[in-house]
């Protein structure tokens, strides 16, 4: 498929350059790319977030949907560096394995979806993308998503009625979708990897129907359930069809092949999709996503005449992504935190071809703050720390996973959980550190390292690292890789599961756990899946009295960031030296800095500083000298018996009679004194 083209090129020296030479083939014309749900040039004009904010923000701006949306990651998507980077090294991936760059496409689906369905997503570098189309997942589009299992409204029916599976028959068959309830997946609907039906008409949906006369709301359960399955269970369908079908469109449900995310069947799995209780505070019952991610604040929903309701869907989307949303923030030139730094690598000043639309984050900083924090808290409610037995020999803890998924979920490269133990002596010295982690110096001096290794003794705990390690061997030839777009299988993946997980379903839906690159259903015991935690075993060196324990969370980690920066710039090559194509080829002519600036805003950001979730501490008490032994107390002499008192004839006990006469004698001399003194 590929064909190579070599280039002589004439500088101080002569140098051989191998290049591809690929073909760019058009969105639509590329089969590999084809999935169910509305294609791009079928949803007409989407309205501005801005004409939205007019009603829905401006009155308050801790429970409006329209300041809490603003500082959203969801607002952010298509402004991401992290993601602008990780589809650089996508669309490089695409090129060396398809020919073309289009396994970018269903990254650009979810991140900027209007742009993608008003057509300015081809090519896939972005260079078509206009403004609105950097405002993400905004408020028109999500608000005329079509429900594509339950549409309860003629309108609905017609709209899914229009559409066809993978191979060409109706979506519909008598009211129903064809595929519901049958099948290798009875449950799977074409909901997920972006596969979306929208209304082509600015039909807002919701929970709430609605009869305002600046729009009619039609009412929605999809707004309040399974909506986020859309952009939260995504598969790759260009790899699907290279390995299992080439050049024919896929013929199974996406689920089925193997992954970016499954972040909504994680949850579909666990009792939280049933209402289990939660230990999240204000969060009693869980049933949906946005019981969590959306929880309910009192207020209103516009500043017209709408009621005040006690359960208003804060529209923040806290998730678990807090360092890229400082960075953003630090961005906006009239908040109190600005950075001019990170103003000028975001703005392109910095480095040429790596730029976001930085004038979308002005006045946004401390809305982006304000989910940020919600965010954090978030995190330290996601689990808690039990010690259910200790010893100087052995403690015993079990780590809760009290969210609706995975702990950790949703994208997986470089993104972790992880338990740091410090053994302290009777005199305060570190004995031993399990999984230390050693945080930036200075934001200057890039030598210096941010990583998780041994400690003292060498005790790297990888079973306390909770993440996933994507491997591509029938790709790639990789065991463990960060390429995602060619990712085939997952290496590892210890994340603790949610209470109640479906052990036979993660099967079907890929969520089981892995080590070493095999299935492991018994990492996790029954009680484990059941209660959702796991529960694990430290053993103290020989003199620890204290034990500290911390589990952190981290956005991604310095060894997937340096793979982002290698990968664009084609350094320490995980490919041959011919797959990379960005700092030549004129198609990443806005891409290809962001190798770079990733790079530069890690060191000048504190290498996304994890978040500390939650803490331990087991202590014992030192032991106490035993004291001397005293002596044998020696029986005390008896008293001697005092003398009998002296007596003088008919005198006073204990005084001679002579005595006695002497005083009288002085008392009346004395006496007289002052009477002489007088006279």
């Amino acid at each position: 498929m590929l064909s190579f083209l070599l280039i002589i090129l004439l500088t101080t020296s002569v140098s051989l350059i191998v290049v591809y030479s690929w073909n760019p083939l058009p969105v639509k014309e590329d089969v590999n790319l084809f999935q169910p749900g509305t294609q791009p040039g079928e949803a007409g004009v989407f309205t501005s977030p801005d004409y939205c904010s007019a009603c829905h923000g401006g009155y308050d701006k801790d429970v409006e949907p329209a300041a809490n949306w603003k500082g959203s990651m969801m607002a952010q998507a298509a402004r991401d560096p992290l993601w602008l980077t990780a589809v650089t090294v996508s669309l490089q991936d695409s090129i060396y394995t398809t020919g073309n760059p289009n396994a970018g496409d269903i990254c650009v689906k979810c991140h900027s979806p209007s742009g993608w369905l008003e057509e300015r997503s081809d090519p896939v570098n972005m260079e078509q993308l206009t403004g609105m189309d950097y405002e993400g997942v905004h408020c028109d589009f999500c608000h005329r998503l079509v429900d594509p299992i339950g549409a309860s409204t003629e309108r609905d029916q017609e709209i899914l009625g229009n559409h066809t599976l993978f191979d060409g028959s109706p979506y519909l068959t008598d009211g129903v979708p064809t595929n519901y309830g049958t099948g290798e997946l009875p449950d799977y609907i074409e909901n997920g990897g972006g596969q979306f039906f929208v209304d082509p008409e600015s039909i807002p949906r919701g929970p709430r129907g609605s009869t305002l006369a600046a729009h009619d709301t039609i009412t929605s359960i999809y707004h309040s359930e399974d909506i986020c399955g859309v952009c939260h269970d995504v598969s790759n369908p260009v790899l699907a069809s290279l390995l299992i079908a080439p050049d024919a469109p896929e013929t199974q449900a996406a689920s089925s092949y193997y992954h970016v995310e499954r972040t909504y069947s994680e949850f579909i799995l666990s009792t939280f999709a049933e209402g289990a209780e939660t230990r999240i505070p204000g969060v009693e019952i869980a049933s949906s996503c946005q019981d969590c991610h959306m929880p309910g604040v009192e207020g209103k929903s516009s500043i017209l005449g709408t009621p005040i309701y006690e359960e208003l869907a804060l529209h923040s989307f806290a998730g678990g992504n807090t360092w890229i949303s400082g960075i953003l923030a630090s961005a906006d030139p009239g908040y109190e935190g600005y950075d001019e730094y990170n103003h000028e690598i975001l703005s392109g000043e910095k480095y040429s071809g790596a730029s976001i639309q930085i004038s979308g984050l002005e006045n946004r900083g401390e809305s982006i703050t304000a989910v940020s924090e919600k965010a954090t808290e978030l995190l330290q409610n996601a689990a808690t720390i039990e010690v259910v037995e200790s010893s100087k020999d052995e403690i015993v803890l079990i780590i809760h996973n009290n969210a609706g998924h995975k702990l950790t979920s949703g994208f997986p490269e470089g993104r972790r959980m992880f338990l740091n133990v410090k053994y302290i002596d009777e005199d305060g010295a570190l004995l031993d550190e399990v999984n230390p982690y050693s945080p930036l110096e200075t934001r200057l001096e890039s030598g210096n390292e941010v990583y998780l290794s041994g400690g003292k003794l060498d005790t790297t705990h990888d079973e306390l690292v909770w993440e996933v390690k994507m491997s591509s061997i029938e790709l790639t030839g990789e065991e463990t890789t960060f390429h995602m777009a060619l990712s085939t299988d997952r290496y590892k993946d210890n994340r603790i599961p949610p209470r109640g997980f479906d052990t036979d379903g993660m099967y079907v839906r890929l969520v089981q756990p892995r080590w070493v690159g095999e299935d492991a259903p018994g990492y996790f015991t029954e009680e484990e899946y059941a209660g959702g935690f796991d529960k694990i075993t430290l053993t103290p060196p020989v003199d620890t009295i204290d034990t500290q324990i911390t589990l952190y969370y981290q956005t991604t980690s310095k060894e997937f960031i340096e793979f982002l920066r290698d990968e664009v710039n084609g350094d320490n090559p995980t490919l041959p030296q011919e797959a990379y194509v960005a700092q030549t080829d004129p198609f990443f002519q806005d891409l290809k800095g962001w190798g770079d600036a990733i790079w530069d805003l890690w060191l000048h950001n504190d290498g996304a500083k994890p978040v500390e979730m939650t803490t331990s501490r087991v202590q014992f008490d030192v032991a106490a000298p035993e004291p001397e032994q005293e002596p044998e107390p020696q029986p005390e002499p008896e008293p001697e018996p005092e003398p009998e008192p002296e007596t003088g004839g008919d005198g006073i006990p204990g005084y001679p009679i002579e005595a006695i006469f002497l005083g009288l004698i002085l008392f009346a001399l004395f006496g007289l004194i002052p009477h002489f003194k007088g006279e």
